[in-house]
């Protein structure tokens, strides 16, 4: 992550997040994240580690991109055109997850293998998915830079016919990914997890949200999959120490 120098302060009338960058505030920091370039940066914010509700958040950020105005130009992060206010507080509005679907069995689901108190039963149909979910999660993350595979989700769920989203279905579809997951040969990583969930998931017409969020300090980034404020592939614990920065 590219912490950006200090500018000339100048005058900030008009400025707005360039196309496909996401904002956030986390530890006293504003981070960016330009999806064109699977590229995260910094600044500071004189608000300390106040949290993201704080009411001189606005002002905070005013003044900080007051300051590194032209170097968020230069790196294309924002552009000339709106109110500096707007996009930047979009991450308010992003749900942070309370909980997790498969509660009290709240639980990482990457790399460790531990029995679900679920039962659910897998048939062949569930196989094939899985295999074809997967399959095609590796192929897109080897091939296909993440915008476009950001792209591609965000357009399918977007034009999709939506079937049932209640949490019941849910929690069955996850817990079939989760117990056959051990059998397909890839490293657990969050990106490929949350893309691979994704698209099992998508195959039985259910799409929840695929979340990206970072911390500071040290800093990091993750992603998880959620419903609403439920986890499907996170536990709450951890999921908590990261911002939300993008949903898709």
């Amino acid at each position: 992550m590219a912490e950006l120098p200090a500018s000339t302060n100048t005058p900030i009338e008009k400025l707005a997040l360039a196309d496909e960058v996401f904002f956030c505030v986390t530890e006293g920091q504003g981070i960016f994240l330009d999806l064109k370039r699977d590229d995260y940066s910094a600044i500071s914010l004189a608000i300390g580690a106040a949290s993201r509700d704080a009411p001189d958040l606005k002002a905070a950020i005013v003044e900080a991109f007051k300051t590194h105005r032209q170097d968020l130009l230069d790196a294309h992060l924002v552009e000339d055109e709106g109110d500096a206010s707007e996009g930047v507080l979009a991450f308010q509005s992003l749900v942070r997850p309370r909980s997790n679907i498969f509660h009290p069995d709240d639980q990482r689901a990457f790399g460790i293998q531990r029995e679900l108190r679920t039962d659910v039963r897998i048939g062949v149909g569930d196989v094939l998915d899985f295999f074809l979910a997967s399959h095609r999660a590796s192929r897109l993350l080897m091939r296909r830079h993440i915008y476009d595979v950001v792209r591609s989700v965000r357009f399918r769920k977007a034009t999709a016919e939506v079937g049932s989203d209640c949490r019941d279905a849910l929690r069955r579809h996850t817990a079939i990914y989760r117990k056959l997951r051990p059998w397909y040969p890839r490293g657990y990583l969050c990106l490929y997890d949350g893309l691979a969930l994704i698209e099992f998931l998508a195959r039985r017409h259910l799409f929840p949200a695929w979340v990206f969020g970072v911390q500071a300090q040290p800093f990091g980034a993750h992603c998880w999959v959620q419903q609403g404020d439920v986890l499907l592939n996170e536990s709450t614990e951890y999921a908590g120490q990261f911002t939300p920065i993008m949903s898709v």
